[in-house]
Protein backbone atom coordinates (compact mmCIF):
# COMPACT_ATOMS: atom_id res chain seq x y z
CA UNK A 1 0.00 0.00 0.00
CA UNK A 2 1.43 3.56 -0.85
CA UNK A 3 1.83 6.69 1.44
CA UNK A 4 -0.99 8.32 -0.37
CA UNK A 5 -3.51 5.33 -0.36
CA UNK A 6 -2.58 5.14 3.55
CA UNK A 7 -3.45 8.72 3.68
CA UNK A 8 -6.77 9.10 2.22
CA UNK A 9 -9.95 9.81 4.59
CA UNK A 10 -12.86 7.14 3.76
CA UNK A 11 -15.84 8.93 4.23
CA UNK A 12 -18.79 8.15 7.11
CA UNK A 13 -21.18 5.48 6.20
CA UNK A 14 -24.77 6.86 5.91
CA UNK A 15 -25.92 3.64 7.13
CA UNK A 16 -23.33 3.72 10.25
CA UNK A 17 -24.50 6.85 10.89
CA UNK A 18 -28.40 6.71 11.20
CA UNK A 19 -27.88 3.50 13.52
CA UNK A 20 -25.69 5.24 16.22
CA UNK A 21 -28.58 7.78 15.73
CA UNK A 22 -31.25 5.73 16.45
CA UNK A 23 -29.27 3.76 19.53
CA UNK A 24 -28.64 7.58 21.15
CA UNK A 25 -32.34 8.20 20.53
CA UNK A 26 -33.19 4.60 22.37
CA UNK A 27 -30.94 5.23 25.18
CA UNK A 28 -32.15 8.96 26.06
CA UNK A 29 -35.89 7.42 25.56
CA UNK A 30 -35.12 4.54 28.08
CA UNK A 31 -33.44 6.75 30.64
CA UNK A 32 -36.04 9.26 30.50
CA UNK A 33 -38.58 6.30 30.80
CA UNK A 34 -36.63 4.84 33.40
CA UNK A 35 -36.43 7.97 35.13
CA UNK A 36 -40.22 8.71 34.61
CA UNK A 37 -40.97 5.03 36.19
CA UNK A 38 -38.84 5.32 38.66
CA UNK A 39 -40.50 9.30 39.44
CA UNK A 40 -43.98 8.13 39.83
CA UNK A 41 -44.01 6.33 43.50
CA UNK A 42 -42.32 9.56 44.57
CA UNK A 43 -44.34 11.60 43.24
CA UNK A 44 -47.71 9.50 44.10
CA UNK A 45 -45.88 9.54 47.80
CA UNK A 46 -46.70 13.03 48.33
CA UNK A 47 -49.37 13.66 51.02
CA UNK A 48 -50.81 16.66 49.50
CA UNK A 49 -50.47 15.28 46.24
CA UNK A 50 -52.15 11.97 47.46
CA UNK A 51 -55.02 14.56 49.30
CA UNK A 52 -56.16 15.90 45.60
CA UNK A 53 -56.26 12.02 44.02
CA UNK A 54 -58.49 11.18 46.78
CA UNK A 55 -60.36 14.70 46.46
CA UNK A 56 -60.97 13.49 42.43
CA UNK A 57 -61.90 9.99 43.26
CA UNK A 58 -64.61 10.40 46.32
CA UNK A 59 -66.50 13.51 44.77
CA UNK A 60 -69.18 13.30 47.27
CA UNK A 61 -67.64 13.45 50.38
CA UNK A 62 -68.58 16.61 52.15
CA UNK A 63 -64.46 16.61 53.46
CA UNK A 64 -61.38 16.25 52.77
CA UNK A 65 -58.63 13.17 53.38
CA UNK A 66 -55.45 13.92 54.60
CA UNK A 67 -52.56 11.93 55.26
CA UNK A 68 -49.44 11.74 57.63
CA UNK A 69 -47.21 10.41 55.01
CA UNK A 70 -47.45 8.21 52.17
CA UNK A 71 -45.50 5.12 50.76
CA UNK A 72 -45.64 3.51 47.36
CA UNK A 73 -43.62 1.35 45.39
CA UNK A 74 -43.48 -0.35 42.60
CA UNK A 75 -42.88 -4.09 43.91
CA UNK A 76 -43.38 -3.29 47.81
CA UNK A 77 -46.37 -2.63 49.80
CA UNK A 78 -48.15 0.76 49.96
CA UNK A 79 -48.75 2.33 53.59
CA UNK A 80 -50.58 5.55 54.48
CA UNK A 81 -49.96 6.83 58.11
CA UNK A 82 -52.22 8.94 60.20
CA UNK A 83 -55.05 9.01 57.82
CA UNK A 84 -58.37 11.36 58.55
CA UNK A 85 -61.17 12.76 57.00
CA UNK A 86 -61.85 16.33 58.45
CA UNK A 87 -65.52 17.97 57.44
CA UNK A 88 -64.97 21.09 55.27
CA UNK A 89 -67.65 22.68 58.08
CA UNK A 90 -64.28 22.84 60.53
CA UNK A 91 -65.65 20.05 63.28
CA UNK A 92 -63.24 17.59 64.36
CA UNK A 93 -62.49 14.42 62.28
CA UNK A 94 -65.01 11.83 63.16
CA UNK A 95 -63.03 9.28 61.26
CA UNK A 96 -58.92 8.91 61.85
CA UNK A 97 -57.47 5.83 60.89
CA UNK A 98 -53.28 5.01 62.33
CA UNK A 99 -52.34 2.81 59.21
CA UNK A 100 -53.81 1.57 56.22
CA UNK A 101 -51.65 -1.19 54.12
CA UNK A 102 -52.04 -2.55 51.20
CA UNK A 103 -50.05 -5.78 49.97
CA UNK A 104 -50.19 -4.89 46.50
CA UNK A 105 -47.59 -2.85 44.91
CA UNK A 106 -48.14 -0.22 41.74
CA UNK A 107 -46.79 -2.81 39.20
CA UNK A 108 -49.12 -5.58 40.53
CA UNK A 109 -52.02 -3.41 40.47
CA UNK A 110 -51.42 -2.11 36.51
CA UNK A 111 -51.24 -5.85 35.69
CA UNK A 112 -54.23 -6.56 37.62
CA UNK A 113 -56.97 -4.82 36.33
CA UNK A 114 -57.98 -2.67 39.88
CA UNK A 115 -57.08 -5.46 42.09
CA UNK A 116 -55.24 -3.63 45.32
CA UNK A 117 -55.11 -6.91 46.96
CA UNK A 118 -55.33 -7.18 50.94
CA UNK A 119 -56.13 -4.11 52.24
CA UNK A 120 -55.49 -4.14 56.67
CA UNK A 121 -56.85 -0.80 58.29
CA UNK A 122 -54.85 -0.22 61.66
CA UNK A 123 -56.30 1.87 64.62
CA UNK A 124 -59.39 2.94 63.28
CA UNK A 125 -61.61 5.34 65.26
CA UNK A 126 -64.99 6.93 64.63
CA UNK A 127 -66.68 9.77 66.69
CA UNK A 128 -70.34 9.32 65.79
CA UNK A 129 -72.44 12.30 67.16
CA UNK A 130 -76.10 12.34 66.69
CA UNK A 131 -78.84 15.27 67.16
CA UNK A 132 -82.22 15.08 68.67
CA UNK A 133 -83.51 13.91 65.46
CA UNK A 134 -81.58 11.12 65.32
CA UNK A 135 -79.36 12.54 62.55
CA UNK A 136 -75.70 11.64 62.54
CA UNK A 137 -72.85 13.41 61.69
CA UNK A 138 -71.90 10.52 59.33
CA UNK A 139 -74.90 11.05 57.15
CA UNK A 140 -73.88 14.88 56.39
CA UNK A 141 -70.45 13.80 55.89
CA UNK A 142 -71.75 11.30 53.49
CA UNK A 143 -74.46 12.24 51.65
CA UNK A 144 -76.20 9.83 49.05
CA UNK A 145 -75.08 11.07 45.24
CA UNK A 146 -77.35 12.90 43.59
CA UNK A 147 -79.09 11.93 40.10
CA UNK A 148 -80.77 14.14 37.47
CA UNK A 149 -84.32 15.74 38.70
CA UNK A 150 -87.57 14.12 37.90
CA UNK A 151 -90.08 16.25 37.85
CA UNK A 152 -88.71 19.24 39.46
CA UNK A 153 -86.85 17.63 42.41
CA UNK A 154 -83.46 15.68 42.90
CA UNK A 155 -83.60 12.54 44.30
CA UNK A 156 -80.82 10.70 45.59
CA UNK A 157 -78.38 8.22 43.10
CA UNK A 158 -78.20 4.64 43.04
CA UNK A 159 -75.77 2.21 43.02
CA UNK A 160 -72.87 2.47 40.88
CA UNK A 161 -69.58 0.17 39.83
CA UNK A 162 -65.96 0.91 41.60
CA UNK A 163 -63.29 0.62 38.65
CA UNK A 164 -61.16 -1.27 41.58
CA UNK A 165 -61.41 -4.58 43.77
CA UNK A 166 -60.21 -5.29 47.18
CA UNK A 167 -60.48 -7.30 50.53
CA UNK A 168 -60.50 -5.14 53.24
CA UNK A 169 -59.81 -6.56 57.15
CA UNK A 170 -60.19 -4.14 59.74
CA UNK A 171 -58.19 -4.59 63.15
CA UNK A 172 -59.54 -3.23 66.56
CA UNK A 173 -61.61 -0.35 65.35
CA UNK A 174 -63.13 1.72 68.53
CA UNK A 175 -66.50 3.64 67.88
CA UNK A 176 -67.34 6.31 69.77
CA UNK A 177 -71.54 7.24 70.02
CA UNK A 178 -72.43 10.57 71.52
CA UNK A 179 -76.24 12.13 71.54
CA UNK A 180 -78.18 14.49 73.89
CA UNK A 181 -79.31 11.81 75.74
CA UNK A 182 -76.22 11.08 77.66
CA UNK A 183 -73.45 13.50 78.60
CA UNK A 184 -70.78 11.29 78.23
CA UNK A 185 -70.50 9.10 75.07
CA UNK A 186 -70.62 5.65 74.63
CA UNK A 187 -67.78 3.90 73.58
CA UNK A 188 -66.81 -0.07 71.75
CA UNK A 189 -65.12 -2.41 72.99
CA UNK A 190 -62.36 -3.14 69.71
CA UNK A 191 -64.43 -4.60 66.91
CA UNK A 192 -62.98 -6.47 63.36
CA UNK A 193 -64.45 -7.00 60.56
CA UNK A 194 -63.80 -8.77 57.60
CA UNK A 195 -65.02 -7.12 53.85
CA UNK A 196 -64.24 -7.50 50.72
CA UNK A 197 -65.39 -4.76 47.49
CA UNK A 198 -66.25 -6.78 44.36
CA UNK A 199 -68.73 -6.21 41.04
CA UNK A 200 -72.47 -7.52 41.79
CA UNK A 201 -73.86 -10.70 40.73
CA UNK A 202 -75.69 -8.77 38.05
CA UNK A 203 -72.05 -6.85 37.24
CA UNK A 204 -74.49 -3.64 36.96
CA UNK A 205 -72.89 -2.34 40.65
CA UNK A 206 -69.89 -2.63 43.09
CA UNK A 207 -70.91 -4.05 46.35
CA UNK A 208 -69.37 -4.28 49.53
CA UNK A 209 -69.83 -8.11 51.17
CA UNK A 210 -68.83 -8.16 54.75
CA UNK A 211 -68.81 -11.85 56.71
CA UNK A 212 -70.10 -12.99 59.63
CA UNK A 213 -68.40 -11.45 62.69
CA UNK A 214 -69.76 -11.08 66.34
CA UNK A 215 -69.34 -7.53 66.35
CA UNK A 216 -69.84 -6.53 70.46
CA UNK A 217 -69.82 -9.20 73.26
CA UNK A 218 -71.75 -8.50 76.59
CA UNK A 219 -71.40 -4.87 76.19
CA UNK A 220 -72.85 -2.05 78.17
CA UNK A 221 -75.86 -0.59 77.42
CA UNK A 222 -75.77 3.39 77.73
CA UNK A 223 -77.94 6.03 76.44
CA UNK A 224 -76.05 6.30 73.67
CA UNK A 225 -75.97 3.58 71.61
CA UNK A 226 -79.28 2.26 72.51
CA UNK A 227 -80.79 5.57 71.36
CA UNK A 228 -78.91 6.31 67.98
CA UNK A 229 -78.15 2.59 66.99
CA UNK A 230 -80.24 -0.27 68.76
CA UNK A 231 -83.72 1.58 68.93
CA UNK A 232 -83.70 1.12 65.21
CA UNK A 233 -83.87 -2.96 65.89
CA UNK A 234 -86.04 -2.27 69.28
CA UNK A 235 -88.06 0.60 69.26
CA UNK A 236 -88.68 0.26 72.46
CA UNK A 237 -85.59 1.68 73.65
CA UNK A 238 -86.18 5.30 71.59
CA UNK A 239 -86.60 7.74 74.25
CA UNK A 240 -86.47 5.33 77.28
CA UNK A 241 -86.19 7.32 80.71
CA UNK A 242 -83.53 5.29 82.01
CA UNK A 243 -81.09 2.68 80.06
CA UNK A 244 -79.37 -0.25 82.34
CA UNK A 245 -77.91 -3.94 81.43
CA UNK A 246 -75.60 -5.36 78.57
CA UNK A 247 -75.90 -6.54 75.18
CA UNK A 248 -74.45 -8.56 72.58
CA UNK A 249 -74.71 -7.51 68.67
CA UNK A 250 -74.26 -10.48 66.03
CA UNK A 251 -73.94 -9.68 62.26
CA UNK A 252 -74.71 -12.66 59.95
CA UNK A 253 -73.24 -10.64 57.00
CA UNK A 254 -74.16 -8.08 54.58
CA UNK A 255 -73.95 -6.57 51.29
CA UNK A 256 -74.16 -2.97 50.71
CA UNK A 257 -73.72 -1.31 47.45
CA UNK A 258 -71.45 0.94 46.33
CA UNK A 259 -72.81 4.71 46.69
CA UNK A 260 -76.13 3.35 48.24
CA UNK A 261 -75.37 1.64 51.12
CA UNK A 262 -78.67 1.93 52.83
CA UNK A 263 -80.76 0.07 49.98
CA UNK A 264 -78.66 -2.88 50.53
CA UNK A 265 -79.24 -6.58 52.42
CA UNK A 266 -78.17 -7.38 56.20
CA UNK A 267 -78.89 -9.32 59.25
CA UNK A 268 -78.14 -10.54 62.72
CA UNK A 269 -78.74 -10.64 66.23
CA UNK A 270 -79.43 -8.30 69.41
CA UNK A 271 -79.20 -10.41 72.68
CA UNK A 272 -80.18 -8.41 75.53
CA UNK A 273 -78.88 -9.45 79.01
CA UNK A 274 -80.54 -8.40 82.24
CA UNK A 275 -81.69 -5.11 80.04
CA UNK A 276 -84.05 -3.05 82.64
CA UNK A 277 -85.56 0.43 80.90
CA UNK A 278 -87.57 3.32 82.28
CA UNK A 279 -90.60 3.30 80.45
CA UNK A 280 -90.44 5.38 77.10
CA UNK A 281 -93.39 6.90 74.89
CA UNK A 282 -94.01 3.59 73.11
CA UNK A 283 -95.22 1.76 76.70
CA UNK A 284 -96.70 4.67 77.64
CA UNK A 285 -98.68 5.28 74.99
CA UNK A 286 -99.75 1.92 74.76
CA UNK A 287 -100.94 1.63 77.96
CA UNK A 288 -102.68 4.99 78.23
CA UNK A 289 -104.81 3.78 75.29
CA UNK A 290 -105.65 0.28 76.42
CA UNK A 291 -109.15 0.43 78.10
CA UNK A 292 -107.78 -1.24 81.45
CA UNK A 293 -106.80 1.53 83.02
CA UNK A 294 -103.33 0.62 83.87
CA UNK A 295 -100.55 3.21 85.19
CA UNK A 296 -97.11 3.66 83.53
CA UNK A 297 -95.17 0.92 84.93
CA UNK A 298 -91.86 1.63 87.00
CA UNK A 299 -89.46 -0.14 84.69
CA UNK A 300 -89.81 -2.31 81.33
CA UNK A 301 -88.16 -5.76 82.06
CA UNK A 302 -86.58 -7.94 79.12
CA UNK A 303 -85.78 -11.51 79.86
CA UNK A 304 -82.51 -12.27 80.87
CA UNK A 305 -81.53 -14.05 77.38
CA UNK A 306 -83.98 -12.09 74.87
CA UNK A 307 -83.26 -12.53 71.70
CA UNK A 308 -83.96 -9.97 68.57
CA UNK A 309 -83.63 -10.89 64.92
CA UNK A 310 -83.21 -8.20 62.97
CA UNK A 311 -82.54 -7.29 59.13
CA UNK A 312 -82.16 -4.90 56.26
CA UNK A 313 -84.08 -4.42 53.65
CA UNK A 314 -86.30 -1.98 51.27
CA UNK A 315 -84.34 0.69 53.40
CA UNK A 316 -86.25 -0.09 56.25
CA UNK A 317 -85.19 -2.15 59.52
CA UNK A 318 -87.08 -4.94 60.40
CA UNK A 319 -87.31 -7.09 63.57
CA UNK A 320 -89.24 -10.42 65.32
CA UNK A 321 -88.65 -12.23 68.53
CA UNK A 322 -88.45 -8.99 70.60
CA UNK A 323 -90.55 -9.41 74.00
CA UNK A 324 -90.59 -7.01 77.00
CA UNK A 325 -92.62 -7.06 80.49
CA UNK A 326 -94.62 -4.18 81.72
CA UNK A 327 -95.23 -4.70 85.47
CA UNK A 328 -98.31 -4.55 87.43
CA UNK A 329 -99.79 -3.93 90.48
CA UNK A 330 -99.70 -7.31 92.28
CA UNK A 331 -96.42 -8.79 92.95
CA UNK A 332 -94.84 -11.19 90.01
CA UNK A 333 -97.51 -10.28 87.75
CA UNK A 334 -96.65 -8.51 84.87
CA UNK A 335 -98.29 -7.70 81.19
CA UNK A 336 -95.85 -9.59 78.07
CA UNK A 337 -95.70 -7.28 75.33
CA UNK A 338 -94.37 -9.08 71.93
CA UNK A 339 -93.28 -7.02 69.19
CA UNK A 340 -92.63 -7.09 65.35
CA UNK A 341 -92.70 -4.91 62.45
CA UNK A 342 -89.99 -2.38 60.86
CA UNK A 343 -88.21 1.15 61.18
CA UNK A 344 -87.42 3.73 58.57
CA UNK A 345 -83.52 3.86 58.09
CA UNK A 346 -83.93 7.56 57.18
CA UNK A 347 -87.27 8.85 58.37
CA UNK A 348 -87.24 6.68 61.46
CA UNK A 349 -91.04 5.73 60.67
CA UNK A 350 -92.82 3.28 62.18
CA UNK A 351 -94.93 -0.01 61.44
CA UNK A 352 -95.31 -2.22 64.32
CA UNK A 353 -97.52 -4.79 65.61
CA UNK A 354 -97.80 -5.41 69.36
CA UNK A 355 -99.10 -8.24 70.95
CA UNK A 356 -100.63 -8.41 74.54
CA UNK A 357 -101.81 -11.74 75.95
CA UNK A 358 -104.02 -10.54 79.35
CA UNK A 359 -103.13 -12.66 82.58
CA UNK A 360 -105.46 -15.04 83.17
CA UNK A 361 -105.23 -13.84 87.10
CA UNK A 362 -105.77 -10.51 86.96
CA UNK A 363 -108.15 -9.20 90.04
CA UNK A 364 -111.56 -10.50 90.58
CA UNK A 365 -112.79 -7.75 92.27
CA UNK A 366 -113.23 -6.16 88.47
CA UNK A 367 -115.81 -8.37 86.18
CA UNK A 368 -114.40 -6.67 83.28
CA UNK A 369 -110.80 -7.66 83.78
CA UNK A 370 -111.60 -10.94 85.28
CA UNK A 371 -113.46 -11.59 82.00
CA UNK A 372 -110.58 -10.57 79.65
CA UNK A 373 -108.34 -12.97 81.66
CA UNK A 374 -106.14 -15.17 78.96
CA UNK A 375 -107.56 -13.71 76.03
CA UNK A 376 -105.13 -11.93 73.60
CA UNK A 377 -104.93 -7.97 72.06
CA UNK A 378 -102.97 -6.72 69.06
CA UNK A 379 -102.57 -3.13 68.37
CA UNK A 380 -100.85 -1.53 65.66
CA UNK A 381 -98.19 1.39 66.26
CA UNK A 382 -97.09 3.94 63.63
CA UNK A 383 -95.35 7.78 63.88
CA UNK A 384 -91.73 8.01 63.99
CA UNK A 385 -89.36 7.20 66.89
CA UNK A 386 -89.86 9.23 70.18
CA UNK A 387 -93.66 9.73 68.77
CA UNK A 388 -95.36 6.56 68.30
CA UNK A 389 -99.39 6.42 67.38
CA UNK A 390 -101.46 3.92 68.77
CA UNK A 391 -103.58 2.01 66.46
CA UNK A 392 -106.13 -0.53 67.10
CA UNK A 393 -106.43 -3.37 64.69
CA UNK A 394 -109.99 -4.61 65.85
CA UNK A 395 -108.54 -7.51 68.33
CA UNK A 396 -109.46 -5.45 71.49
CA UNK A 397 -113.35 -4.33 70.13
CA UNK A 398 -113.53 -8.40 69.62
CA UNK A 399 -112.49 -9.21 72.90
CA UNK A 400 -114.70 -6.72 74.19
CA UNK A 401 -117.45 -8.27 72.02
CA UNK A 402 -116.69 -11.85 73.78
CA UNK A 403 -117.32 -10.43 77.38
CA UNK A 404 -120.74 -8.78 75.87
CA UNK A 405 -121.89 -11.28 74.60
CA UNK A 406 -120.94 -13.51 77.99
CA UNK A 407 -122.29 -10.80 79.91
CA UNK A 408 -125.87 -10.64 78.38
CA UNK A 409 -126.03 -14.53 77.96
CA UNK A 410 -125.52 -14.76 81.63
CA UNK A 411 -128.01 -11.98 82.47
CA UNK A 412 -130.60 -13.60 80.42
CA UNK A 413 -131.42 -15.96 77.59
CA UNK A 414 -134.41 -14.67 75.92
CA UNK A 415 -134.69 -11.56 74.12
CA UNK A 416 -135.42 -8.58 76.51
CA UNK A 417 -138.70 -6.40 76.49
CA UNK A 418 -138.51 -2.49 75.06
CA UNK A 419 -136.60 -0.01 77.15
CA UNK A 420 -138.33 2.69 78.29
CA UNK A 421 -138.65 6.18 76.86
CA UNK A 422 -134.85 8.18 77.36
CA UNK A 423 -133.02 5.21 78.42
CA UNK A 424 -129.59 4.63 76.27
CA UNK A 425 -129.14 0.84 77.06
CA UNK A 426 -129.89 -1.07 73.10
CA UNK A 427 -133.87 -2.10 73.25
CA UNK A 428 -135.10 -5.55 71.75
CA UNK A 429 -133.30 -6.44 68.50
CA UNK A 430 -130.52 -3.84 68.53
CA UNK A 431 -127.33 -4.91 67.67
CA UNK A 432 -124.82 -4.87 70.65
CA UNK A 433 -121.87 -4.64 69.31
CA UNK A 434 -122.17 -3.98 65.87
CA UNK A 435 -121.01 -0.33 65.02
CA UNK A 436 -119.54 0.35 68.79
CA UNK A 437 -115.94 1.24 68.84
CA UNK A 438 -113.76 -1.06 71.40
CA UNK A 439 -113.93 1.86 73.95
CA UNK A 440 -118.19 2.29 73.94
CA UNK A 441 -118.32 -1.65 74.61
CA UNK A 442 -116.01 -1.36 77.42
CA UNK A 443 -118.10 1.22 78.55
CA UNK A 444 -120.87 -0.05 78.18
CA UNK A 445 -119.83 -3.07 80.32
CA UNK A 446 -118.19 -2.12 82.59
CA UNK A 447 -121.02 0.69 83.57
CA UNK A 448 -123.75 -1.87 83.70
CA UNK A 449 -121.29 -4.73 85.94
CA UNK A 450 -120.68 -1.36 88.56
CA UNK A 451 -124.40 -0.25 88.34
CA UNK A 452 -125.51 -3.82 88.81
CA UNK A 453 -122.78 -4.09 92.28
CA UNK A 454 -124.03 -0.57 93.16
CA UNK A 455 -127.57 -1.75 93.45
CA UNK A 456 -126.85 -5.32 95.39
CA UNK A 457 -124.71 -3.28 97.81
CA UNK A 458 -127.63 -0.49 98.56
CA UNK A 459 -129.96 -3.22 98.85
CA UNK A 460 -127.63 -5.68 101.44
CA UNK A 461 -127.47 -2.26 103.59
CA UNK A 462 -131.18 -1.71 103.89
CA UNK A 463 -131.69 -5.22 104.72
CA UNK A 464 -129.09 -5.26 107.05
CA UNK A 465 -130.07 -1.72 108.94
CA UNK A 466 -134.12 -3.11 108.59
CA UNK A 467 -134.39 -6.98 108.74
CA UNK A 468 -137.75 -8.30 108.14
CA UNK A 469 -138.53 -5.08 105.79
CA UNK A 470 -139.85 -5.00 102.35
CA UNK A 471 -136.72 -5.29 100.10
CA UNK A 472 -136.25 -1.68 98.40
CA UNK A 473 -138.15 -0.81 94.53
CA UNK A 474 -136.00 -1.97 91.70
CA UNK A 475 -134.48 0.72 89.95
CA UNK A 476 -135.13 1.05 86.02
CA UNK A 477 -132.18 -0.68 85.33
CA UNK A 478 -132.29 -3.91 86.82
CA UNK A 479 -136.33 -4.35 85.68
CA UNK A 480 -135.36 -3.84 82.30
CA UNK A 481 -132.17 -6.56 82.80
CA UNK A 482 -134.57 -9.20 84.55
CA UNK A 483 -136.05 -11.34 82.51
CA UNK A 484 -139.79 -11.85 82.00
CA UNK A 485 -141.79 -13.47 84.37
CA UNK A 486 -143.41 -16.60 84.42
CA UNK A 487 -147.21 -17.40 84.15
CA UNK A 488 -148.11 -17.46 87.59
CA UNK A 489 -144.87 -15.70 89.08
CA UNK A 490 -145.20 -12.38 91.06
CA UNK A 491 -143.63 -9.66 89.61
CA UNK A 492 -142.21 -7.26 92.52
CA UNK A 493 -143.54 -3.74 92.42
Amino acid sequence: MTEASQGETRPPDGRGFLQSQVGMLLTTVLVVGLGAVAVVPWLLSSPERMARYAAAALPQLQGDVTFGSVRLGWAGPMTFDDVRIVPRDGSAAPVRIRRIVGSHGLLAMLFSGGDLGQIRVEGLEADVVYDSQRRSNMATLFPPPARPAIGGAEVAGGPRRSPVRLRLDVEDAIVRIAGPWSPEPWVSDPIQVRAALAPAADAAHSEWTIEPVQLLTDARLEPGVAQGVLAYIAPVLADATRTGGRFSLRLDGARLPVGEPAAGTLAGRLSMHEVVLGPGPLAVNVLQSLPLTLPPPPAILFADEANVDFRLADRRVWHKGLEFGLPLAKPGQRLDVESSGSVGLDDGSLDLTLRLPIPVDLPQDRPLLAALSGKQVSVGITGVLGEPKVVFDGSIKAAAGDVLADFIDNIRNRPRPAPAPGSDLPSAGEPTGGDLTAEQVIDLVGGVLDEVAKRRAERRAAEAANPGTVPPRRGGLLRRLAPPAQPGEEIAP
